[in-house]
């Protein structure tokens, strides 16, 4: 099938502005005030709406690592006590007003010790545990106390827990789990 064009006039051809007798102006190449404005204003309320999802993934993440950091220590001390190194036990103190952690040799923290290893938390972190020092057995590694260890920032948290076999894992949180822990520290009972 063959298709038919039909011919246009010449004089179609013509800008519409030629047609009308009207001259035609350059255009100037840009952006008007008004665009420019409304760019600025739709960037502004994307960053507005964006902002408090970036500053409560970096808080989380930051008590992510920081939980990773604590459960690493913790594992630390227990190998070197189970390795018998230096012929010594062991042990991690948690100093909540200092926001710090120490690992440190020997049956007690001596904060004077040259030894010890400090750890600082991150500003936004604080910690809770109803223990201020755990200290890992030479040879089998048992601690000598055990229970949580709660890592918060604003509404969010990590709980790690030492079993009595000297197992350190993160606990799963949940609001009703985190409302229960709170509730039973109120109350002074350790939450054992």
């Amino acid at each position: 099938m063959k298709k038919f064009i039909l011919p246009i006039p010449l004089k179609f051809k013509k800008s519409f502005y030629h047609l009308q007798g009207i001259k035609k102006f350059e255009r100037i190449k840009g952006f008007t005030f008004i665009e420019v404005l409304l760019v600025i204003g739709i960037l502004t309320i994307l960053a507005a709406l964006t902002f408090p999802l970036a500053l409560n993934f970096y808080k989380s993440q930051q008590l992510d690592a920081c939980a990773q950091d604590v459960i690493q220590i913790l594992r630390r001390a227990q190998l070197k006590a189970i390795s018998a190194e230096s012929d010594s036990s062991f042990g991690v103190y948690f100093d909540e007003i200092q926001k710090k952690y120490v690992l440190f040799k020997g049956a007690f923290f001596d904060p004077e010790d040259s030894d010890n290893e400090e750890f600082d938390l991150p500003p936004i972190v604080s910690l809770k545990s109803h223990f201020s020092e755990i200290i890992f057995s030479k040879f089998e590694g048992e601690p000598n106390v055990f229970g949580n260890i709660i890592l918060s920032s604003d509404k969010d948290s990590r709980i790690i827990n030492i079993n009595k076999l000297g197992r350190i894992s993160l606990i799963p949180v949940s609001p009703s789990y985190l409302a229960q822990m709170h509730y039973r520290w109120r109350n002074d009972d350790g939450g054992e």
